[in-house]
């Protein structure tokens, strides 16, 4: 097993040296370890490589002739294409206001010379490491704006669908409690449907045996055993002009339990299901 081993394949490192002992050195290092080496001896050079193939880490030497190490970091972070590749820079200096300096231009750690082989890999392998999990994080984010995206779709078509419907509709927490009801619903018990949602349904029913139709109406049950036809005495707005001349309406109600599997159907035993709720649909008798 070597040093790559848990990181994101390929591991590109570009070293950027002007001494050739100490490109020899890191480059037996890495090599060893499994990660694909290139080289550059001076900044210039290193800039014209990253823009052609941007590595996954850079060791970077401070003191160079023509631009130097500093400058070549802040290079990178000015530009949106490299600004997120991690720079650890090496250095025989071990003034802090050096370090510091380094850390300033957007560098993430430092490698003092002489090198010792287990700190330059152990520094490189947590860059990396770190590098990956914000490649992870920010690929997971995309994937969840994406999803959001389909969600707030799916939903604009169901409540265009659902206001458009000739049937009256409400849909119900998995507590009883009405979410959304459409239009149709609403004026028919001549509410409106801020008058409306956030109550629970049982506040709506007219019945002398609530204990018996309120499971019916906010049914956990689906498909076959699901709640069809019901006859239901709902309370009218008492509010209302309509409730003077009566106080109840009489709906048939169809009702299907919602639950977090696909299409309702139940998975295999040991699979974790939860029930959401309950979608209510409901019409005059004929």
């Amino acid at each position: 097993m070597n040093d790559q081993d848990n990181v994101f394949s390929p591991m590109k490192i570009l070293i950027v040296d002007d001494t050739p002992a100490n490109i020899d050195v890191l480059r037996k290092f890495m090599t060893e370890s499994g990660y694909d080496i290139s080289i550059a001896p001076d900044g210039k050079i290193a800039l014209k490589i990253i823009n052609n193939s941007k590595p996954d880490l850079i060791l970077l030497d401070v003191m160079m002739p023509g631009i130097d190490g500093f400058e070549v970091c802040r290079h990178l972070k000015e530009n949106d294409d490299t600004k997120d590749i991690p720079v650890i820079f090496v250095t025989a200096k071990t003034e802090t206001s050096d370090i510091v300096q380094g850390f300033q231009v957007g560098g993430v750690d430092y490698i003092t010379k002489p090198f010792e082989r287990e700190e330059v890999l152990s520094r490189v392998k947590t860059h990396l490491k770190i590098q990956n999990l914000i490649k992870e994080k920010t690929r997971f984010n995309e994937i969840l704006s994406d999803k959001n995206d389909e969600l707030v779709e799916s939903e604009n078509q169901y409540r265009i669908i659902i206001d458009k419907t000739a049937d009256g509709i409400f849909r119900l927490d998995k507590n009883g409690k009405i979410l959304h009801s459409n239009e149709k619903f609403c004026s028919l018990l001549e509410f409106s449907s801020a008058e409306i949602e956030g109550k629970n349904i049982s506040d709506l029913l007219n019945t002398e045996a609530p204990a018996k139709i309120l499971p019916q109406v906010a049914t956990k049950r689906f498909g076959e055993r699901a709640t069809r036809g019901l006859k239901v005495q709902f309370c009218i707005n008492e509010n209302s002009n309509l409730w003077k001349e009566r106080k109840y309406f009489s709906l048939l109600v169809d009702s299907f339990g919602i639950w977090n599997l696909p299409n309702n159907i139940l998975v295999e035993k040991g699979s974790e299901k939860k029930f959401l709720g309950t979608l209510c649909v409901v019409k005059k008798p004929d």
